[in-house]
């Protein structure tokens, strides 16, 4: 039931508040904006576009993007159930930010706008808060889908132990055990302090050139930031679920639910190929080389990477023995 409520909330209640609010704040604006706005080759050049054409593509498009992703909100339940929760996530997010970036950019436009007698007076939107503001509302609305997608996979219960093949630890009766890896990206590491001193020298030049609006370039300083969680990936296993997490991004899989765990090494092909030829949701694989495989109830594969694999499958099999 909370499940459902976490969809619904995400799939309709966020982008229906998104586009609701924005048509609100246009017809209040309404008597507040001039009866054209200036279009991509200025007013001085006779080039205008009326509120309600802008406001058509900046709202209208993103609804019909609304639209189309419920429909696919329906279609991914054709598929197994692990995967049907990765193809809505990503649909969830492509959604809301395809909603939210527009939307937000139209009230800045329009704001900018307000109390302008005509065309030709209306002032341009700050090029820092477009380039600033709106990025920043906008990863504030993909991160509220995310969150509201959960990471839980459900794949079904798996009946019965494990194949008398599969790989086991020795555990002691109904002995609770947990195991986990971390490790630190560096590669993140590297990229993080590389956008970082561009950005900073990007904004400073441009500051000393063309005035505040060259605060624009902080947006690269920006996306260094969101992008330092990144640098960390975790993967945990204990009774009760398996737990795989790169930064804030994380999922989860249930012991019950795992048919039998083996380790693989993964080629590069595989790695770069893994989400598109087994669908989303195929795993989580840092770089080509030892990775845990999960099969699922559902008949799917799970794939992580994992430095011992070999205990974390044995692991795996013999939490599942403990529980058949």
């Amino acid at each position: 039931m909370i499940g459902k409520v976490r969809w619904l909330t995400g799939a309709v209640a966020l982008p229906a508040t998104v586009l609701g609010g924005a048509v609100l704040t246009v017809l209040a604006w309404r008597q507040r904006l001039p009866a054209a706005l200036p279009g991509r080759s200025g007013a001085a050049h006779g080039s205008t576009v009326t509120v309600e054409q802008l406001s058509t593509l900046l709202l209208g498009v993103p609804a019909a993007v609304w639209l189309a992703g419920l429909a696919g909100f329906v279609l991914a339940g054709r598929a197994p159930a692990s995967r049907a929760h990765a193809i809505r996530t990503a649909i969830l997010v492509a959604v809301v930010t395809i909603v939210v970036a527009p939307a937000t950019s139209l009230l800045v436009i329009l704001h900018a706008a307000l109390d302008a007698p005509t065309a030709a007076q209306a002032a341009a939107p700050s090029p820092a808060v477009m380039g600033v503001l709106v990025p920043m509302v906008t990863l504030a609305g993909a991160c509220a889908a995310f969150l509201l997608a959960g990471r839980h996979t459900p794949a079904g219960r798996a009946t019965g132990a494990p194949a008398p093949d599969a790989p086991r630890l020795p555990l002691r009766g109904q002995e609770k055990v947990s195991w986990q890896e971390r490790r630190v990206i560096r590669a993140v590491d590297l990229g993080v302090a590389a956008l970082t001193l561009t950005g900073a020298a990007m904004t400073a030049a441009l500051v000393l050139t063309v005035g505040p609006a060259g605060w624009a370039g902080a947006a690269v300083v920006v996306a260094a930031v969101v992008l330092l969680p990144m640098r960390s990936y975790r993967l945990a296993i204990d009774e009760r679920a398996v737990t795989v997490a790169l930064g804030p991004i994380s999922r989860e899989v249930a012991v019950g639910s795992v048919r039998r765990a083996d380790a693989v090494d993964v080629p590069a092909d595989r790695w770069l190929l893994n989400g598109a030829l087994h669908g989303a949701g195929a795993g989580m694989l840092l770089l080509p080389g030892p990775a845990l495989a999960l099969r699922l109830a559902d008949g799917t594969d799970f794939l992580v990477s994992c430095r011992d694999a070999p205990t974390a499958a044995g692991l795996i099999n013999s939490l599942r023995d403990q529980a058949a």
